[in-house]
């Protein structure tokens, strides 16, 4: 182009009728030339441009993509709750029942990964009770001078999904086993060892090895520290069933529960008169609670301070449950049903105390916004049927040896708000204390109203 106009303007040069005129000429060219050659470099500018910022939204897109592809890697949650309680406990000596009240929060937030197809993993954080010594409570009372609230490792595992029908999980984990509403293990255990959970049509099973304590220094030589058994364990299988029969689900598992290496160990420890504290170590399988079951002192040695497990505990577990609608109310009842096969004789009701038993119902569900639900269970938790350190800590008072009611309802007012209340009527001591005894079956009230947020 550039060409041809200065090939034009030769011509008109050439013209005699222009010639007077050149000079202008010459100079009107070089100015159209100079604009033309600045339009040539605005349009490399913007085509220069257009190419950067093309590139630029191609990278965006891609980080974007990248950014999303590794955020749904990952699921986040958690939950809330603020809790009131009272507990009545009536005394050994007294027929007025001791009362406590007090406010409790509980915090757990975690994170869920998705490390391949084949692998999922979860993290997860709560506030542990004052001490952290107790693996049923993962509560924090109010009222300590306003002290920072602790927290610890509720959940670290991996699930390896290692057939169609195989899961491996192994770390610390949520409870692997099918349960009921029953009271026989306490919601906040967590435990810590390897599952295996086979499932194919309505059959599951499962294969659970789990620690519960490992080596420690023991103050006396017994027959299981003498052959050098000082680790405590918990071994089991679970085989379970879910099919419908017409417009019922049923469910029915049974499930065999093999504690090692309790029996004989040094559960508890009381500081003998004249002394500052208790010579004994106890076994950190325990945690410093024989939790209602029976108990002897150590080596035979009358008032030793040191309260020993008598029993070991081969825990065998059936249970059935249905789930059916009652007009357009949805219906949950169970029976449940445990017994430790290896109970010895209790020295106060000359016999095995080695049974435990539970039954409830569940009338409608709490889910979405606006519904409700109330449900009631009894249970008889006789003194060697379940290893205390399962049996739900709020059932009388975390211990065996009881029986009783509890009564719950719940409400969602809102969307991931859930109002509960849950209240104990319990009979402590039913079968620990020689009949007609000071002591024997007292009461155990306790009131729990709850506020649930989860996020």
């Amino acid at each position: 182009m550039k060409k041809t106009l200065i090939a034009g303007a030769a011509a008109l040069l050439a013209t005699p009728a222009l010639a007077q005129n050149a000079p202008e000429t010459t100079d009107r060219l070089q100015q159209i030339q100079e604009q033309i050659e600045r339009l040539q470099s605005e349009v490399e500018y913007l085509k220069s441009n257009a190419q950067g910022a093309r590139k630029e939204a191609a990278q965006e897109a891609v980080d974007v993509s990248n950014l999303k592809t590794a955020v749904s890697k990952y699921t986040w949650s958690g939950d809330l709750r603020y809790r009131y309680e009272l507990i009545q406990d009536e005394p050994a000596t007294n027929i007025d029942a001791s009362s406590r009240q007090r406010d409790r929060i509980r915090l757990r937030f975690g994170v869920a990964a998705k490390v391949n197809d084949k692998i999922n993993g979860r993290i997860q954080l709560s506030t542990v009770n004052t001490g952290d010594d107790n693996p049923r409570s993962t509560n924090q009372t109010l009222g300590e001078a306003w002290s920072r609230k602790s927290l610890g490792i509720d959940l670290a595992y991996v699930d390896w999904k290692a057939a169609s029908f195989a899961n491996v999980v192994l770390g610390k984990q949520p409870q692997p086993w099918i349960r009921t509403a029953s009271y026989f293990w306490d919601g906040d255990l967590t435990p810590e060892g390897a599952a295996v959970k086979l499932a194919t049509g309505p059959w599951s099973a499962g294969l659970y090895y789990t620690w519960l304590g490992e080596r420690h220094a023991n103050d006396t030589a017994t027959a299981s520290r003498a052959a050098g058994r000082t680790d405590a364990k918990m071994v089991g299988a679970q085989l379970a069933f879910r099919q419908p029969v017409g417009s019922v689900n049923l469910l029915g598992a049974l499930g065999y529960f093999d504690i090692t290496h309790v029996k004989d160990e040094v559960a508890s420890a009381t500081a003998l008169a004249g002394t500052a504290a208790s010579t004994c170590n106890i076994n950190a399988a325990f945690s410093g609670s024989t939790n209602g079951n029976t108990t002897y002192d150590n080596n035979g040695a009358a008032d030793s301070g040191c309260s020993a497990l008598a029993s070991d505990f081969n825990m065998v577990q059936a249970l059935v449950q249905a789930d059916f609608k009652l007009g357009r109310f949805p219906v949950t009842v169970f029976a449940d049903y445990m017994k430790n096969t290896k109970a010895e004789v209790n020295p106060v009701a000359n016999e095995k105390l080695d049974t435990a038993t539970s039954f409830g119902i569940t009338f409608n569900r709490a889910a979405a916004a606006g519904t409700w639900e109330i449900g009631y269970v009894y249970q008889v938790s006789e003194k060697d049927a379940i290893w205390g350190g399962f049996h739900d800590s709020d059932f009388n008072g975390g211990l065996t040896d009881g029986n009783g009611s509890v009564i719950k309802a719940a409400y969602v007012p809102a969307t991931n708000w859930t109002l509960n209340g849950t209240y104990f009527m319990n009979t402590r001591f039913i079968d620990g204390v020689a009949s007609g005894s000071t002591g024997r079956d007292r009461d155990y009230k306790r009131l729990q109203l709850d506020l649930n947020y989860k996020f």
